[in-house]
């Protein structure tokens, strides 16, 4: 039983949609494995077969690795900026984490929220139900105190049930994209998803967008080593995908021996590392189709973007960049942005996006 009018209260995990949420991912896996094959346009596999309540725990363990920088970085920025986005909500603000996933980093914002003492009610939006429980438990102990200014709860479901879930939240609202999730993807694709979440905010809102900005040719030992200092649990967090990707299809797709795990960094359009995935044989699917010896499927590609593509992106989606800090000896940033009004279109009349199509 799902309910998308289920208040989550303090140390709930309230269930919007995730309970129903694989039958359109098995959909979608099924679609993809049925489309015509083309090597220009590589099949993407669907990225909730990686982030289930086994996958996840992986991940979590991976992002916590001394390499993989935006982890470390985001967690740096709110330590020094917390205060600062504190100040800029209102009280009675309610903080919605898209792709929440591990809160032991956005437990430094909201520590800075209970500093300065900003009622907030913080809802953790995820696909993973035990990630959820684990990690709703870990902030509302962080925040047990009497006096705590902070609830913490977790709204199970995707980005489209978290979409229909906010509509009937009243209070402001600061909308949290952490660790590049809304814009990692191609340039249309990342723009198409930011004014998704654009379209959704009224004026008093803000969001908060944490962006990767380590672009090639510069960054490319620094990028190479994030997604490839620990290849044993990279190599088990796949696996874990093509079982959960078997499970759905209710038979075996993907063996670890028909296939080739590679990994590659682009330079064009954008600054991207791939994974990928090679069959290094016929594979024959009781659904009709033949994946043939040397076809490709992505699967977990990271896109970067520097500072002047995401505040062109920004201008795009109809959002207004107020503020942006970036990590110390890094090109990683966070931008603060809210509903672009009257005022901030006379500003970008004056600025360098004027005139940009």
């Amino acid at each position: 039983m799902h309910s998308k009018t289920s208040v989550a209260t303090n140390g709930t995990v309230v269930d919007i949609g995730g309970s129903k949420m694989y039958d359109s991912v098995a959909e979608r896996l099924f679609e993809t494995l049925n489309a015509p094959y083309s090597s220009t346009s590589k099949p993407v596999l669907p990225d909730e077969l990686l982030y289930d309540d086994v996958g996840l725990p992986i991940w979590n363990q991976i992002i916590f690795t001394p390499e993989f920088y935006q982890t470390h970085d985001e967690i740096a920025l709110f330590d020094k900026h917390g205060a600062d986005i504190a100040k800029r909500v209102q009280a009675g603000v309610t903080v919605i984490d898209l792709g929440a996933g591990d809160t032991r980093k956005v437990g430094h914002l909201l520590a800075a929220f209970d500093k300065a003492k900003v009622p907030t009610k913080y809802l953790a939006l995820d696909i993973s139900k035990s990630s959820l429980v684990h990690n709703i438990r870990y902030l509302v102990d962080k925040h047990s105190k009497a006096n705590s200014s902070v609830t913490c709860a977790g709204i199970w479901g995707t980005f489209q049930d978290g979409m229909e879930y906010v509509q009937k939240i009243e209070t402001p609202r600061l909308f949290l994209s952490l660790g590049s999730v809304l814009c990692n993807d191609p340039w249309p694709e990342a723009l198409s998803h930011l004014k998704y979440w654009a379209s959704a905010l009224r004026p008093d809102d803000l969001l908060l967008i944490g962006m990767d900005g380590h672009i090639l040719p510069n960054n490319r030992e620094k990028i190479w080593d994030a997604y490839h200092s620990c290849d044993d649990l990279y190599h088990t967090f796949f696996l874990n995908g093509f079982k959960h990707a078997n499970q759905l299809a209710g038979e075996e797709w993907f063996r670890e021996e028909d296939w080739e795990f590679l990994a590659q960094l682009e330079h064009e359009p954008t600054t991207r590392h791939r994974f990928f995935f090679r069959a290094n044989k016929d594979v024959e699917l009781k659904m009709g189709r033949t994946i043939k010896k040397g076809e490709e499927f992505d699967w977990f590609d990271s896109h970067k973007y520097g500072e002047d593509s995401v505040r062109l992106m920004c201008y795009k989606a109809g959002l207004s960049v107020l503020d942006v800090w970036q990590a110390p000896n890094s090109e990683f940033r966070q931008y603060l942005v809210r509903r672009r009004g009257d005022k901030d279109e006379q500003d970008d009349a004056d600025s360098a996006v004027s005139g940009v199509n």
